[in-house]
């Protein structure tokens, strides 16, 4: 009996986390499901933050291609691919974007894809939405929502020397 309380207490742990403004939630454009874009907390006039979305599927025939974002209060994101070379990392922009196979996915997580962004006009505030667009070759703008969190998995860039 003991077993099944504990599982009785995480499924409601796990049902309220579900529901609360931090958790996940998915967009839909077109073909495309967007789950859970968000972006890094910042206080205005921050030098910049990042985005990053769980997953973006293709359910449809076609393939599509992601190639920016914008967010209200940070303007235009750059696509950037994060590398790892000897325990130390870097970022490159993703020149023509990222290609979304038919029926396929990709994911953007911290450690792999960021959007970054500039100088930050507004705060954006942990545990709340900010407007903002997906920009993709054959839908072009699509608007969304993204949530703000506070992020620290994302690594940290190697500065080039005299920096």
């Amino acid at each position: 009996m003991k077993g099944s309380i504990s599982a009785v207490t995480l499924a409601a742990a796990l049902a309220i986390g579900l529901a609360s403004p931090g958790s996940a939630h998915q967009e839909t454009a077109g073909n495309l499901k967007i789950g859970h874009p968000w972006i890094r907390e910042a206080a205005a006039g921050a030098h910049g933050t990042y985005a990053c979305i769980i997953e973006i599927k293709n359910d449809g025939d076609e393939p599509e291609t992601l190639l920016g974002a914008t967010v209200d209060g940070a303007g235009t994101g750059v696509l950037y691919q994060i590398i790892e070379k000897d325990g130390k990392f870097s970022s490159k922009i993703v020149e023509h974007g990222l290609l979304i196979k038919p029926h396929g996915s990709i994911e953007l997580s911290p450690t792999a894809y960021q959007f970054k962004f500039g100088k930050i006009a507004k705060a954006l505030t942990e545990d709340s939405m900010v407007d903002g667009t997906l920009v993709f070759e054959k839908l072009h703008s699509v608007p969304i929502h993204f949530m703000v969190e506070q992020d620290d998995t994302a690594p940290k860039e190697e500065s080039a020397p005299g920096q």
